[in-house]
């Protein structure tokens, strides 16, 4: 949804290269980005000009799954105070930096 989310944000402005170069650095598990591109099940965007946009069946998608991400979140954090969530988040942070990693959040 990711990459969905990048084309609808900005329709006409992603080129399939320059998207797989953003999304590259999140992806450590082989992600094949020209299949889920090119994946006839779910026809989310169109190539027009070299550059991405949605589709209406990928518009439709990212409804959904903002529908069940909200859900998601509401049962996650269900219960949890914010000033619980505040500390949890810095606490994540800086055990990543002290496993080598940026505990900085991405763009």
């Amino acid at each position: 949804m990711v990459t969905l989310d990048h084309v609808a944000g900005e329709p006409g402005r992603w080129t399939r290269a320059a998207l797989v170069g953003r999304l590259a650095e999140y992806a450590d598990l082989g992600a094949d980005f020209d299949g889920a591109f090119d994946d006839p099940r779910r026809p989310w965007t169109a190539e027009e000009n070299g550059t991405m946009t949605p589709t209406a069946a990928g518009e439709a998608g990212r409804g959904r799954s903002g529908v069940r991400n909200l859900r998601v979140h509401h049962q996650t954090y269900e219960g949890i105070p914010g000033t619980a969530f505040v500390t949890m988040v810095g606490v994540l942070r800086r055990m990543v930096a002290g496993l080598g990693g940026d505990e900085d959040l991405p763009d």
